[in-house]
């Protein structure tokens, strides 16, 4: 059991103490094909428009149409200006906590048994042009080590999404679907989160999993994570199970209208997340609010 336990917080440590690693490609992109004929280049990305086609090269929405990646309510009554309201939350017996952020970027439901980190030094928050850091796009995490629940807040420019994929982003990218096909920039968001956090692979997202608010500007979606096991059959003596999966809640709002994607994710080990465990992760995720940033 000490074994499962000090892989268990090697794993947690991992998803909370992220670092910026270099970013790479993770699929050639040369050969995937688009919505039309036209076969994407990811050379030839920095000519890309909004819509259709400039000098027979696909846009941005086709790009992300044909790319294949393997896998407080209460605080809230009305639909204010300022304030983007929460979808219904998810009840549970766990007790929870609001976190409120102290300099009005977000609030979120939270287990009451977790601590909270709000990063506040220069070097730890992400650049406000690249959404990166020492941490990532990290901006806070919340957790459990004993039981290696995490959750976190990443914070960066809707733009750095395609960018760093080698599309110039134009036009509209106040809502997720004037930036591409919800599940692409789902699958996206997963692939950047992913390269920020060594020693996790083979991340996917949850087919069904992805859905859109009527306004464009929320998209929540489930990702499942295969962690690596160096001895199986220990972790089946220990702990009943022959492998470890990851379930990874998340949501990502385009609400706070200053350019910024904040997403949430919350997650824990898949035997963990089909309790009630999974239940108070949810409500967290149901009740993260990007507060919009728009001078009244």
């Amino acid at each position: 059991m000490k074994t499962f336990t000090i892989l268990l917080h090697l794993e947690f440590l991992l998803s909370a103490c992220a670092f910026q690693a270099p970013s790479s490609p993770v699929t050639k992109l040369a050969n995937v094909p688009c919505i039309t004929k036209t076969v994407c280049s990811a050379k030839a990305s920095s000519t890309t428009c909004l819509f259709g086609e400039k000098n027979n090269v696909p846009c941005r929405r086709q790009f992300l149409g044909g790319i294949l990646i393997p896998s407080i309510a209460s605080f809230i009554a009305t639909s204010s200006p300022t304030r983007a309201v929460a979808a219904d939350i998810t009840t549970t017996s766990i007790e929870m906590k609001t976190f409120v952020d102290p300099i009005g970027l977000f609030m979120i439901n939270v287990p009451k048994r977790f601590f909270a980190i709000r990063r506040t030094v220069k070097g730890d928050l992400p650049d406000e042009q690249t959404g990166k850091g020492r941490r990532g796009s990290s901006i806070f995490t919340a957790g459990d080590m004993a039981k290696a629940e995490v959750i976190a807040v990443e914070r960066f420019p809707a733009a750095a999404l395609l960018i760093e994929e080698g599309i110039q982003p134009t036009g509209d990218l106040t809502t997720f679907p004037s930036i591409g096909d919800p599940v692409a920039v789902a699958k996206l968001i997963a692939l950047r989160r992913d390269r920020d956090k060594p020693g996790q692979s083979r991340t996917e997202v949850v087919p069904g999993s992805v859905s859109v608010s009527e306004d464009g500007k929320v998209l929540t979606f489930r990702l499942i994570t295969d962690i690596d096991v160096q001895k199986p059959e220990l972790l089946m003596e220990q702990t009943g199970f022959s492998e470890l999966k990851r379930i990874t809640q998340a949501k990502a709002t385009l609400t706070s209208g200053d350019g910024q994607m904040m997403a949430v994710f919350a997650s824990a080990l898949q035997q963990d997340f089909q309790g009630e465990d999974g239940n108070a992760l949810q409500n967290a995720v149901d009740s993260f609010v990007a507060i919009n940033q728009q001078p009244q």
